[in-house]
């Protein structure tokens, strides 16, 4: 299986490379790029995610694998959008190759330093075994359910998305990803500051979930602020942390207004 996938593809000057979530696969970026369809959209599966047989899980091979695939593409330079981790390694991507880079769109994530709000060590990351589809389909059902601000149809779109997020083996349902990568990435964040500490000399857009907000919000978008004083910072309504699964419609409207405004 290839660790990326193109929607778009060939017809539109314009590039934006998707990196997804921690432990989700670059369908998640499905729904955005079919309400953009006049952008040419690059997701990458993060290393030991959705099958990847990866044996080096650090954030300096992920750089060095976006950029070979880049090359590959004949791809110079690019739109660049990460989803929580993925926020903080289009950061760090962008720290290695900043001729490569012609954007950043932070979606609920990269604008802390993780290690100074949260010092104490968490538990390993573990992943679930389901040996019952039943028992599986009602997890994510009341998964979904507590989004109660999704519209039915987005529900639902959710709900298949994140079954697909599990794999049959012997009537036995796993997680997509290795848990080592989970944790090698997990921890890398923590214990690394990837997040850029001079002012970005190019667009920057941070998107917010409405229901994913802390107590500590408003000390890191100071913060952030004072870091990235020309970044567009917006909140967006109805919306989780998976910001391209639960509100691709308004993602789509911030990244064209701010992001590709002037591009297309």
């Amino acid at each position: 299986m290839k660790n990326y996938i193109q929607y778009n593809a060939f017809q539109n000057k314009e590039v934006i490379i998707a990196i997804p979530a921690l432990g989700e696969r670059k369908e998640m970026y499905a729904a955005l790029a079919s309400i953009l369809p006049e952008v040419h959209i690059i997701a990458i599966d993060l290393p030991g995610h959705n099958g990847q047989l990866d044996n080096d899980f650090s954030f300096r091979s992920f750089n060095n694998t976006i950029k070979e695939i880049m090359e590959y593409l004949k791809i110079t330079k690019a739109h660049f959008l990460g989803n929580s981790i993925g926020a903080w390694i289009i950061q760090n991507f962008y720290t290695n190759y900043p001729n490569s880079v012609k954007s950043l769109t932070l979606l609920d994530g990269g604008y802390y330093f993780i290690g100074e709000y949260h010092p104490d060590d968490k538990a390993e990351i573990q992943l679930p075994i389901i040996e019952r589809l039943e028992d599986l389909q009602e997890a994510i059902h009341e998964e979904v359910r507590n989004m109660g601000n999704l519209s039915a149809e987005n529900k639902e779109y959710l709900y298949n998305y994140f079954l697909h997020n599990f794999v049959e083996k012997n009537n036995i349902f796993y997680h997509h990803s290795n848990e080592k990568a989970l944790n090698d990435l997990s921890k890398a964040v923590e214990k690394n500051n990837y997040c850029i500490e001079n002012e970005i000399p190019l667009s920057v857009l941070l998107l917010l979930a409405n229901e994913h907000t802390d107590n500590l919000l408003h000390k890191k978008l100071d913060r952030f602020q004072e870091r990235q004083p020309n970044a567009q910072v917006e909140i967006i309504p109805n919306s989780y942390h998976f910001l391209p699964l639960t509100n691709p419609n308004e993602i789509a409207e911030r990244i064209r207004k701010t992001i590709l405004h002037g591009f297309i």
